[in-house]
């Protein structure tokens, strides 16, 4: 019978045989008990819907919606952007915890800056309609190729056939109003 105070490893809910176990005790940190580290990578579990260690935009809009909140990719991106340190178009547990101890910090322009960031999908300093088209394939939105031009149009502030930076900037920290 094993002793109550023996450290065990945790194994997450979707891991798969070769898949390395899960430490807690390597995140535990200040006021984060061991438990609350490992309720947090449960909670991480369930919006890893696939189980590949990374919380994808779909899983992330699914997960919301499965808890009541009504999306939208403004939503969905600005978390990705403030989570995604490695800008791979997810977040890992690292990430997630990272976040979940940071507390509320003020959203900087390096923040924007990586949320614009996956949307850029070619690294060119602007998000062309083909990039936002992606990014709404991406989310599973049904959104038809008039509303989406509408919504490009919108955003697309100095009407240069492209969404800025500064575009993306003014109406992510409300210097623009966009509906």
């Amino acid at each position: 019978m094993a002793n109550k105070t023996q450290k065990q490893e945790v194994a997450p809910q979707n891991e798969t045989s070769n898949k390395a176990k899960f430490n807690p005790d390597k995140y535990v940190h200040g006021n984060m008990t061991r438990e609350e580290v490992i309720d947090l990578k449960r909670a991480f579990d369930i919006f890893d819907a696939d189980g590949s260690g990374t919380i994808e935009p779909s899983e992330l809009k699914e997960a919301f919606e499965q808890i009541g909140f009504k999306s939208n990719p403004r939503m969905i991106y600005q978390v990705l952007g403030e989570m995604d340190r490695e800008n791979i178009g997810g977040f890992t547990f690292d990430d997630f915890f990272r976040f979940a101890i940071r507390g509320n910090v003020k959203e900087t322009r390096a923040e924007i800056k990586k949320q614009f960031n996956l949307f850029d999908g070619n690294r060119e300093g602007r998000i062309t309609w083909d990039e936002l088209k992606r990014v709404a394939v991406d989310l599973g939105e049904d959104v038809s190729d008039d509303d989406m031009k509408k919504l490009f149009a919108k955003a697309d502030l100095d009407e240069d056939g492209f969404v800025t930076f500064e575009d993306f900037y003014n109406i992510m920290t409300g210097l623009v109003y966009f509906d």
